[in-house]
């Protein structure tokens, strides 16, 4: 155990940190937190490092609560990386002699402790609102899914969205859309300008700041480091590194395990889905499944691969020049993921392909084709074309295209095609 005394003074430093600052806007999602604050649930925020969940707590804090009505611990301090489970009776005593009996506790970071799940449902069975955060989506596959069943809630927090990354920039977004002014010739180039920089630099707060690729570069490494060699004991080192700058570098595209075997010389498929599934739970990558109506051909078809954010992209992939096409797309898919779609990608024996296929539930609820070229002709019949032939198949009426900057509707061989600027779709996904 710590001596006291440095406990004191991390617990207290901690306090004063997650004092409200006028640097930092409010994210979006805190809307969502209202119907989770009153209940005695836990709540579970994950999401990639660097992504804004320890400013997203305070904001929470500052919000629903007060800072004085409230426990703070952020695991991820250095000076605490000897805490062990055992030693949390001592903090939580620790707790209550600095600022007396309080409910409601926010543990940052949790991931860091060992065996953090029994505590957090011994604070929970002793009345505690407990607010936890952590950096690996399969935080809730852990034991406190089992200990804690329907006694939780989550919430998946990315970096900034192009609308939070317009706030950052001084627009008033609610207005903007409510009274349409993104037409007005002014308002629209400038959005247009902003985008072409948020498609590249991404939405990690700090890069957004600075606008320092090496934030970026830095960051990659210490997820690799921290969030899977050190946390999974890998002893191929340059191998998980290179597989990741190799993810990086294909975002948008087909992935096969097999291929990475054999670029990697690896010994086996298998070992290959446990790194890539290892570097999934950062919430770095995502695999996009194929779609099928066959559960089994759903987990044994190739998938996509997609990247939390445009500016890893740019900042740690090999690419020479930008691919702004797979930007548009990786941005597109990121948009849907963030608010909580059921995705897949639809491609058939001849290779015609649907981008991205909504699902809700059991049936399929939309199409979405992605195409940044709609000047060049035989890039937009393709795209046109194998969307069409998809709708048919999919049993829908009407689909999606994504494009730079145009806007219309056709009526396409007897199905209703809309084709919407990325830019709007982005500001409007969810209004309309």
């Amino acid at each position: 155990m710590m001596e006291e005394g440095l406990l004191k003074q991390v617990l207290i430093e901690q306090k004063e940190i997650i004092k409200p600052s006028s640097e930092y806007i409010e994210r979006e999602l805190i809307k969502k937190v209202p119907q989770f604050h009153k209940l005695k649930h836990i709540v579970v925020i994950t999401g990639h490092r660097r992504a804004g969940k320890s400013v997203f707590l305070s904001q929470i804090i500052h919000k629903y609560y007060g800072i004085d009505e409230v426990y703070y611990l952020n695991f991820d301090d250095e000076r605490l990386v000897s805490l062990k489970c055992e030693d949390m009776n001592r903090v939580m005593e620790v707790f209550h002699i600095l600022f007396g009996d309080k409910k409601v506790i926010f543990l940052d970071e949790i991931q860091n402790l060992e065996g953090w799940e029994r505590f957090v449902a011994r604070l929970y069975n002793q009345g505690y609102k407990i607010y936890i955060t952590g950096s690996n989506a399969r935080l809730l596959s852990s034991e406190l899914a089992t200990l804690l069943t329907g006694r939780y809630v989550e919430i998946e927090l990315f970096p900034f969205s192009f609308r939070e990354f317009l706030i950052y920039k001084g627009f008033h977004i609610d207005d903007m859309v409510k009274q349409k002014t993104y037409y007005k010739t002014e308002t629209k180039a400038h959005l247009r300008k902003l985008l072409d920089e948020y498609l590249i630099t991404g939405g990690f707060p700090e890069n957004v700041r600075y606008k320092e690729s090496v934030i970026l570069r830095k960051l990659f490494s210490d997820v690799i480091t921290k969030d899977v060699v050190n946390r999974y004991k890998i002893k191929e080192v340059k191998t998980i590194k290179e597989i990741a700058h190799y993810l990086l570098s294909n975002s948008s595209k087909e992935f096969s395990y097999n291929r990475i075997k054999n670029i990697y010389s690896l010994g086996s498929v298998h070992t290959v889905k446990i790194y890539v599934e290892y570097l999934t739970s950062t919430y770095m990558f995502f695999e996009l499944p194929r779609f099928s109506h066959s559960l089994k051909e759903i987990h044994t078809r190739i998938k996509k691969i997609y990247v939390i954010d445009n500016g890893l992209i740019d900042a740690v992939g090999f690419s020479s020049s930008p691919d702004i096409g797979r930007l548009y797309e990786n941005l597109v898919f990121v948009e849907l993921r963030r608010n909580g779609a059921d995705l897949y990608y639809y491609k058939d024996k001849r290779g015609r392909e649907i981008d991205f296929v909504v699902r809700d539930k059991r049936s399929v609820k939309e199409a979405i084709q992605v195409c940044f070229n709609v000047n060049n002709d035989d890039v937009l019949k393709r795209e046109v074309s194998g969307l069409i032939y998809g709708l048919k198949e999919l049993g829908l009426k009407k689909g999606l295209i994504i494009t730079y900057d145009l806007e219309d509707r056709k009526r396409i061989k007897g199905y209703d095609i809309e084709f919407l600027p990325l830019w709007k779709w982005l500001l409007t996904l969810g209004e309309e």
